[in-house]
């Protein structure tokens, strides 16, 4: 089994992450480290898991506490989207 390796905010380590999503309206969420940035289309997070896009409309940020790594929003959301870490250009080229 892969270990995971926590977010470290405010000395609170967060090993898990976990969304809830209730009819694509309200969205809570654990684990969050930190968000990245906030528009009315998309909000981009890192959480211990891995950098996080949510996509949608009339997107808003209702709470979110960076010491117990909370976060909820509202809003109608449309894509979830864990991004990956791509190797760099010449990792990739010299295989």
């Amino acid at each position: 089994m892969k270990e995971i390796k926590p977010v470290i905010t405010n000395n609170t380590k967060f090993t898990s992450h976990s969304v809830n999503v209730v009819d694509r309206k309200k969205t809570s969420m654990t684990g969050v480290g930190r968000v990245e940035g906030a528009t009315e289309t998309e909000i981009t997070l890192t959480t211990c898991m891995g950098r996080l896009v949510i996509g949608g409309s009339e997107l808003k940020i209702v709470k979110f506490d960076d010491s117990d790594g909370n976060l909820v929003f509202t809003g109608n959301v449309d894509i979830i989207k864990y991004a990956q870490n791509k190797p760099s250009l010449l990792k990739r080229i010299f295989k």
